[in-house]
């Protein structure tokens, strides 16, 4: 019995690779969160620092961008058009979060010369997930 008829559509490798990167991104969050606050890694003076300087309004925003983030790809493995406006979000939040840290905050410092090249290459890579998700919407493969 095949699922023809009942509209199913198969899924491009590429939402196969978001998807897959999107699981392996959160799993190393959550891990490295979980190794920093446990106390497994050492963390710099300045990182430190920059930790104990959030507020609960900066890690709601830190978690809401994530979720979002994860959200959006979840939607994209369901070939749902919706993930276009869901990774767009998180791209414009993100900037202005990282807009608004870098003004409050040591966040250039506290990350470095590496950490900052990761975030313009997450940026990067969220910016082509969006354009991948719109030619898939364009082509009629998100609904």
């Amino acid at each position: 019995m095949t699922n023809e008829g009942q509209g199913s559509k198969r899924r491009p490798i590429g939402v196969w690779v978001v998807s897959a990167f999107y699981v392996l991104s959160a799993g190393w969050t959550l891990l490295s969160f979980a190794l920093i606050f446990g106390g497994a890694i050492n963390i710099t003076a300045v990182q430190e620092a920059y930790f104990a300087s959030l507020t609960g309004v900066d890690w709601f925003f830190s978690l809401a961008i994530g979720v979002i983030g994860f959200t959006a790809a979840v939607f994209l493995f369901l070939l749902r058009r919706i993930a276009v406006v869901l990774f767009s979000v998180a791209l414009a939040l993100n900037f202005a979060f990282t807009a608004f840290q870098t003004m409050r905050t040591n966040w250039i410092t506290a990350i470095g010369p590496a950490g900052l090249v990761g975030a313009l290459l997450s940026w990067l890579i969220l910016v082509a997930v969006i354009v991948y998700a719109r030619r898939l919407t364009k082509r009629g493969v998100l609904s």
